[in-house]
């Protein structure tokens, strides 16, 4: 299977497609560009939530998680290789806590630009292979273009 799992920017940044010299069609060396948005004005959606933009570092270090350009980022250009290593991270520690799923063992394969996994299922050793691959809405439609 291949899965699509959609990215959205967290609080505070927003994702800018840039797209590669071939004209209007997504191609290969398409980009996403990372920026921090200013949340001084807006309603906060988490409480005492610092603004990246106007927060002096330090404070926002104390206070806060990292902006996604100090984490998931090469420049200001999401990186495909740390996003899919945090990425395999988290589906570690969720399978941690699937108490129901005693039976089947997950195996992060390696992979740099998708999260590749093997399920088995110890009872009749059948294999279910999956692929999460990564991918950004593009502008307001129902289109998804994937970050490969």
């Amino acid at each position: 299977y291949r899965l699509l799992v959609p990215l959205k920017p967290r609080h505070g940044h927003a994702f800018h497609l840039e797209l590669g010299t071939t004209g209007e069609m997504p191609v290969r060396n398409s980009r996403l560009r990372v920026e921090l948005e200013c949340t001084c004005t807006r309603e906060p959606l988490v409480e005492d939530m610092l603004c990246f933009v106007h927060h002096p570092k330090e404070e926002l270090r104390r206070s806060q998680c990292p902006s996604l350009l100090d984490t998931l980022c090469t420049g200001p250009y999401l990186d495909l290789e740390k996003t899919t290593r945090w990425f395999q991270v988290l589906v570690k520690a969720a399978w941690v806590v699937l108490t129901r799923l005693r039976d089947c063992r997950l195996r992060v394969l390696p992979s740099r630009r998708s999260c590749k996994l093997r399920l088995m299922d110890t009872s009749d050793s059948s294999t279910l292979l999956i692929e999460i691959i990564f991918g950004v809405q593009q502008d307001d439609s129902d289109t998804f273009l994937s970050i490969e």
